[in-house]
Order: structure tokens, then C-alpha cells, then sequence
């Protein structure tokens, strides 16, 4: 039976753990952004290019991104969802041959309008920003003046506390108790806002819901 001496066994257990420690630095070494090599140039939306497997670290200088206002996220979401998904060749979308091709516009190849980033898309970049409690209320703008009008028109003043509020902001307790409202009875038939409450300014009013404290929706002049 071959024998083996103590210092070549211990040599070769050496030489295991000194490849087991070096494998995983290469590996991650192979993931750093400086050992990207000179074809690896990261994502190209127009080819399909894949990216180069790490998250590019953001800038310490960059701000937060501000948060649209009502009517910035009223528009987004009134803007046109394309579903058919970009093809390739300068990011014609694909049809089924019944209409004619869509205009061309560049993005990922197999993005459709709800998956296009943002950087690509005014609507998805305005609605990415937007918390999701401040989603705007599925109205009409005929709805939206009705309801305006009628709170401006009921007996409750203004106050004077509310210059902070937006949508899915917090009313405080002073607000909760004493300053709203429920909505006139003229608009409640409206879908959506029979249980809601209503604060208003000399030129906003704002819906609330109740049992929340919560604004949901804002509404100008």
C-alpha cells in the first residue's frame, strides 16, 4: 500500500485551501468594472446587446427624483399603452399584419409599453415617480369640475392649515377632526367618491379618505 509523509500531505491541503480562497476572487474579479474587456460595452437597446452583468454604482451626486404633480400623473396616464412589443432593426414594433406598422422608436427589443424603461418612456419615467397612494381617481374632468364646484359651494370655509397637503400625504388630527367634510350630496352618486371626505383652500379641493386620514386626490380650479 503507497504511504504518503506528513509535510506532502500537508502541502497538498495547503494547496486546496490557496485555490479554494483565489477561486472566488477571480470570479468576482471577473464581474468588477475594470476588467470589463473592449467588446463587453454594456446594454445597446437598438442590437439586443446583453448588459455586462453588474449594477453600475450611481453617482453620490445625483438628486431625488421628484415626484410628479396631480396633473403631471393625470397626463401620463391619459398618454397611449402600446402593447405590441418592439422588434429589432431600429425598434419597429411588431403588428399582425391587419394595421400598418407603428412608428418606429428605439428600446429594448421585446418591450411593450408597460415594460419599456422609463428612460425610453415620458409616461413610465412620470408614473415610476409617482407613489402608488397617489394614483389620481378614475374621473372625468366633467366629474372632477362637478365635484369642485359643489364643494366650493357648501357651507364649510376654507382653512388655512392645508398649503402642505398633495396626494397620499396625511391630514393631521387637528385636520381629521375638525376640518373635514363629507362631499355634498350632489356628487356622491359619482363612482368612487361616495365615502370620501373633502378639505378645501381658496383654491384646491381635496379628497380624503376617512377612515385613513389619507388625501387621495387633488382637485384645482
Amino acid at each position: 500500500m503507497k504511504t504518503y509523509s506528513y509535510p506532502a500531505v500537508l502541502f497538498a491541503a495547503l494547496l486546496g485551501a490557496a485555490a479554494a480562497v483565489a477561486w472566488p476572487a477571480t470570479r468576482a474579479g471577473a464581474f468588477a468594472g475594470d476588467n470589463v474587456g473592449a467588446l463587453d460595452q454594456g446594454f445597446v437597446p437598438d442590437t439586443g446587446q446583453i448588459n455586462r452583468g453588474f449594477d453600475e454604482k450611481n453617482p453620490t451626486s445625483q438628486q431625488p427624483r421628484q415626484i410628479p404633480t396631480p396633473a403631471e400623473a393625470r397626463a401620463a396616464l391619459a398618454m397611449p399603452d402600446n402593447n405590441q412589443p418592439i422588434l429589432g432593426g431600429g425598434g419597429a414594433r411588431a403588428t399582425t399584419g391587419a394595421t400598418a406598422p407603428a412608428v418606429s422608436v428605439p428600446g429594448p427589443i421585446g418591450a411593450t409599453g408597460q415594460t419599456m424603461p422609463a428612460k425610453f418612456s415620458q409616461r413610465n419615467d412620470v408614473i415610476d415617480r409617482l407613489p402608488t397612494m397617489a394614483l389620481p381617481l378614475a374621473l372625468s374632468d366633467a366629474d372632477r369640475a362637478r365635484i369642485y364646484r359643489a364643494a366650493m359651494a357648501d357651507q364649510p370655509p376654507p382653512v388655512e392649515d392645508a398649503a402642505r397637503l398633495v396626494p397620499a400625504s396625511e391630514l393631521t388630527i387637528n385636520q381629521a377632526l375638525n376640518e373635514i367634510h363629507p362631499l355634498p350630496e350632489s356628487v356622491r352618486g359619482i363612482p368612487g367618491v361616495a365615502k370620501l371626505g373633502y378639505i378645501k383652500t381658496k383654491d384646491k379641493v381635496f379628497l380624503v379618505e376617512p377612515d385613513t386620514r389619507i388625501v387621495v386626490d387633488e382637485i384645482e380650479s
